[in-house]
């Protein structure tokens, strides 16, 4: 059967990620590693400023005044929280290094991104949470696939009841990360590189699509002989989400040939979402639009770097007096 195209507008779904009504907020970065290299073209081309940052590397702030117009770049942290044209702060540094940094951020009043994970455990997530909380400081958490394409796509789908009510989601990739970053020294060596500091996006993305937290998450982890990676690099998952629903992720970064592979699907009982994680479209087909395959164009909505997505929200959020989509708070059930 042959499929026809739709778009968003269509639909009666968004096409565009929402951005804040004002296009000159500025934002200090603590970190510049690797991350920053997606976060800092994205806040340019958002309009966003960057004008302080910090890291206690020499090499980071070189590549810092290289790649920003800030004219605060400095070893410290607390500087940048201390610098009073700062408005917002996004924390780029990794995981093990994060409470310290939020709690500065929360004494000074500063609303808060962070990368993900959140934290390398729940009660340091539930601490950094109620800390901001108590002080009333803006926290949100960078899920920036939320925001890529398709992903964006399907939540919107799902959430206009054009599949009816979803009985299983699931997510299967089939990567190479074992050997493109097998000298990376964080993730090369890191306990939980697919469970947490991987499976974040997809325990997520489950959440974000369906609307429904796990109940309870049954895996299991293997490793390949000879593989580069301390930790596992192969994990299987299924999510029990109560009655009704069932999420399944198959994750494995131990290809060792070019036939990768990231498919989604969503499945309801009025119809279905397919869909590559990385995509800039989903085939959807629904009995409400009459059964016939449908292909909506995620293209509108690739045109904006999903990295603007969670930090356009905050932002958002700070405009308009609400809570962020991806606050911290509401990100303890994607670590949990």
């Amino acid at each position: 059967m042959a499929e026809r195209a739709v778009t968003p507008d269509e639909l009666g779904i968004p096409d565009t990620i929402p951005l804040p009504r004002r296009a000159d907020w500025r934002i200090g970065l603590i970190g510049f590693g690797g991350i920053a290299n997606a976060h800092v073209p994205a806040y340019k081309s958002a309009g966003w400023q960057i004008v302080a940052v910090a890291d206690p590397d020499p090499a980071a702030r070189e590549r810092a005044r290289a790649m920003t117009d800030a004219e605060h770049i400095c070893e410290d942290y607390h500087e940048v929280m201390a610098d009073e044209g700062v408005e917002v702060v996004s924390v780029l540094t990794h995981p093990t290094l994060r409470e310290p940094v939020v709690a500065a951020a929360v004494q000074a009043g500063k609303p808060i991104l962070t990368e993900k994970p959140l934290a390398m455990d729940l009660s340091e997530c539930e601490r950094m949470v109620a800390l901001a909380g108590e002080a009333g400081v803006p926290f949100a958490v960078s899920q920036n696939y939320r925001w890529s394409g398709a992903n964006f796509l399907a939540h919107h789908v799902i959430r206009k009841g054009l599949i009816g009510r979803p009985f299983y989601a699931a997510i299967e990739i089939q990567g190479t990360q074992d050997v493109e970053l097998a000298d990376h020294s964080f993730y090369a060596m890191s306990d939980d590189f697919l469970t947490v500091q991987w499976n974040n996006h997809l325990a997520d993305l489950l959440r974000y699509w369906t609307g429904r937290d796990a109940r309870r998450v049954l895996a299991c982890t293997r490793r390949m002989a000879g593989q580069n990676f301390h930790s596992d690099n192969l994990m299987v998952s299924i999510a029990d989400f109560g009655e009704g629903l069932t999420g399944h992720v198959v994750h494995s970064e131990l290809l060792r040939s070019s036939l990768k592979a990231d498919r989604c699907r969503v499945y309801g009982d009025e119809g279905s979402v397919t869909f590559d994680l990385h995509g800039d479209a989903l085939r959807l087909q629904s009995k409400e639009l009459g059964g016939e395959p449908c292909v909506v164009d995620a293209s509108s909505v690739l045109s904006t770097s999903s990295f603007c997505g969670p930090m356009g929200d905050l932002l958002l959020s700070v405009e308009e007096g609400r809570e962020p989509l991806t606050s911290a708070r509401r990100n303890l059930e994607t670590m949990r």
